[in-house]
């Protein structure tokens, strides 16, 4: 089986580069001439592997952003089982000006821009670049050029998220800068309304460049069995790993998908709706995206995986917060979340007892278990609820309920969603089914400040202070 790893590793250069730079620039702090990484195809690879491992990393999607920080905001955990003086504590309190929980905002900031800079100097030599510098000429050069474009508007839709105001309460105030040139000479902030249409262009244009690969060269390669572990026909595999794995890639329907959700965000629900229809219809010689009835086989549930980072210390860094003993137990009560539900395989599959409260499973895999390193990003479960909101917008809460029991069904729970009175019903019923199934993935706040829904706590606070340290 083709080892990831290699895929990663080979960034290590790149990291390297970009570690010391301010939020803006990445120019390394040594005498190495950055542009000799783009002499040659793997300068461009490894350029763009480092992109994938800052996403990675702790301060985004490898804690902060899925199991942790974000995933206390939403109210997932217990808050009497964190120590009161704790960053998990202080921040469940949505106390934003306190030293250390500023210090966790200030970070998703800094980091943010920082990959965005990135970003922008691998699209500035990608899209000038010979074709014949890379191992499968125009295609490969698209598809670098169309993944550090989809990573650009994933890494300001997340600032986006933290630092604006949802679009249920838009002010039409300036609020984020969008930065979309290498080097930087200025830097201007934007609307929501306007940082929006720059994330779609971005996407649009990566959807078509990656396209040529996903779509139509190597459909074969987004099937689960490639897509998520390397596995397949021994014919068509890719002989080169850099293509291996594309569910730890901004992938055609990765991109599709974010689009859905930049969509939804932005209340254009018809657009979010083709998005995930497009996604949920995806097929080769059979549906690229799907259920797994075996969630205690694979925790993860990996074919309905759309895009994920790979972290291979999340055993490590996750365990220490589902261990009696510790100060900061991220424990729930699982009858709350799954309504105590004896059919849901979820809550079967994923949750164990500590005491008479509860921690999720899906992050304490060994190495040798499936999906043991994955931290789902996109879902397909998510483009059935995206679906579903456009019909509840529509009035049409049958066919709302419809698509909520796509994942219900898949999920073991036997009865319908039905009966809807209202928008507003809908909703509380669409956060309580994303509750389920979200648990560590960071979701659950994002949904509730979408719908400025203030039932998550008294004291919620949907908008991130801009950090001190904000230099322009």
């Amino acid at each position: 089986m083709i080892n990831k790893k290699k895929n990663i590793l080979c960034s290590l250069l790149t990291l390297l580069l970009m570690s010391s730079c301010s939020w803006l620039e990445v120019s390394p702090s040594n005498e190495v001439n950055a542009d000799d990484m783009y002499s040659n195809g793997d300068g461009y690879r490894n350029a763009l592997n480092g992109l994938y491992l800052q996403l990675s990393g702790s301060t985004l999607y490898g804690k902060n952003l899925s199991w942790g920080f974000i995933e206390v905001l939403g109210q997932q955990y217990l808050t009497e089982k964190m120590k009161t003086t704790d960053i998990y504590a202080k921040a469940a309190s949505y106390k934003y000006d306190d030293a250390d929980v500023k210090s966790v905002i200030s970070s998703l900031w800094t980091e943010s821009y920082n990959a965005i800079a990135g970003c922008n100097k691998l699209i500035s030599m990608v899209s000038e670049a010979d074709p014949d510098l890379f191992v499968e000429n125009e295609m490969e050069k698209g598809l670098i050029w169309g993944e550090a474009l989809a990573l650009r508007a994933l890494f300001h839709f997340d600032v986006l998220r933290m630092f604006a105001p949802s679009m249920e309460v838009d002010d039409g105030e300036i609020h984020i800068p969008y930065v979309d040139s290498y080097p930087v000479i200025s830097t201007t902030y934007y609307s929501n309304a306007d940082i929006l249409k720059k994330i779609e262009t971005d996407l649009l244009k990566a959807q078509k460049l990656i396209a040529k690969c996903d779509v139509e060269k190597h459909p074969v390669w987004m099937e689960t069995g490639y897509r998520m572990f390397g596995k397949g026909l021994a014919d068509e595999l890719p002989e080169e790993v850099f293509f291996a794995f594309r569910g730890f890639r901004m992938n055609y329907y990765a991109v599709t998908a974010l689009l859905a959700r930049v969509y939804i965000w932005e209340k254009e629900y018809k657009k979010a709706f083709d998005c995930a229809d497009e996604v949920t219809k995806a097929y080769n010689n059979e549906p690229l995206f799907g259920f797994t009835e075996t969630l205690s086989n694979d925790m993860k549930d990996c074919a309905n995986v759309i895009f994920s980072v790979s972290s291979e210390t999340l055993l490590d860094d996750y365990k220490p917060f589902v261990t009696s003993g510790n100060d900061n137990l991220f424990l729930f009560t699982a009858e709350d979340i799954y309504e105590g539900s004896s059919e849901d395989r979820r809550g079967k599959a994923w949750i164990s007892n500590l005491g008479s409260l509860q921690y999720s499973k899906k992050y304490l895999l060994e190495e040798s278990e499936t999906g043991y390193d994955v931290i789902p990003v996109l879902r397909l479960s998510e483009m059935y609820y995206i679906m579903a909101e456009y019909y509840a917008q529509e009035g049409n809460f049958t066919e709302a309920g419809k698509m909520l029991d796509q994942v219900r069904s898949a999920r073991g729970l036997i009865s319908s969603s039905s009966g809807f009175s209202s928008i507003e019903d809908f909703r509380a019923r669409l956060l309580k089914e994303m509750r389920k199934e979200f648990v560590g993935e960071g979701q659950l706040y994002f949904q509730y400040k979408r719908f400025n829904d203030k039932s998550l706590s008294e004291k919620v606070k949907f908008v991130f202070d801009l950090p001190e340290n904000e230099d322009i």
